[in-house]
């Protein structure tokens, strides 16, 4: 992981937003990494800025790009799909928003570059992830919910399987990346379904949930830092959370 050997550890200071309903996880992840004052804003006028962006109750990754973009802060949105997979129709959590959503989405695509919303296809791996968190800022990631497999959850709730517990395979969850410890190997996360808790993953299940079908492996990187980030290291490989 190159110089990762001098930060074995970063938790960045975020404060923690609890999605309202089932659908705005990805509004409250939003709103973690927004100023306070612009946090209220958008808080007060939560339903209006939806209308006016279109996406009403139905948000995708490229909602939560041009909403970065409307709040002035800088990001890049990395997919595999630019645009809309539509084998996802064969996903229940996808069949009911795909005839509508479809073409919304196709265009917002299509105007990304002219609105000045970062967009860009590829993937990354999970040094890439550690690597922006220690030098620029949060991840808000797309995942699938079923595999999300929080270790502090699992501790306190043993019967509890998932941050999200669902029943269909795959259930679209977005989340906040705010740190990691290279030594235990886990990624730290804020989960919007809770109240306030930070949760801990190994490398090799976020990976999985990251990577599962219908995520188009969709991660928004936020610049909150020109490099070097400020966030408190523990070169111990302690995290406290």
């Amino acid at each position: 992981m190159g110089g990762m050997q001098a930060m074995e550890s970063v938790m960045l200071e975020v404060d923690h937003v609890q999605q309202r309903h089932t659908w705005d996880c990805g509004l409250a992840c939003i709103m973690m990494v927004l100023p306070l004052q612009v946090r209220a804003e958008f808080s007060d006028a939560l339903y209006s800025i939806c209308q006016e962006e279109g996406f009403d109750k139905s948000t995708w990754s490229i909602d939560l790009a041009y909403l970065l973009q409307r709040f002035g802060v800088k990001h890049r949105y990395l997919t595999i799909t630019l645009g809309v997979d539509l084998g996802f129709s064969s996903e229940r959590f996808y069949d009911h928003v795909l005839h509508k959503d479809t073409q919304r989405v196709l265009d917002r695509f299509q105007e990304a570059e002219q609105r000045g919303v970062v967009v860009e296809q590829g993937a990354a791996s999970i040094p890439d992830l550690l690597s922006h968190l220690r030098q620029y800022g949060p991840i808000i990631l797309l995942t699938n919910a079923h595999l999300l497999a929080c270790l502090r959850c699992a501790r306190a709730v043993p019967h509890l399987r998932s941050c999200l517990p669902c029943s269909p395979p795959y259930q679209g969850h977005y989340v906040l990346l705010v740190g990691y410890d290279t030594v235990k190997g886990h990624v730290y996360y804020r989960n919007p379904s809770f109240k306030s808790r930070i949760c801990s993953i190994t490398f090799g299940k976020l990976d999985v949930a990251r990577r599962s079908y219908g995520t188009d492996e969709d991660i928004i990187f936020i610049y909150t830092s020109t490099g070097n980030s400020s966030s408190s290291s523990n070169s111990s490989g302690s995290c406290n959370g």
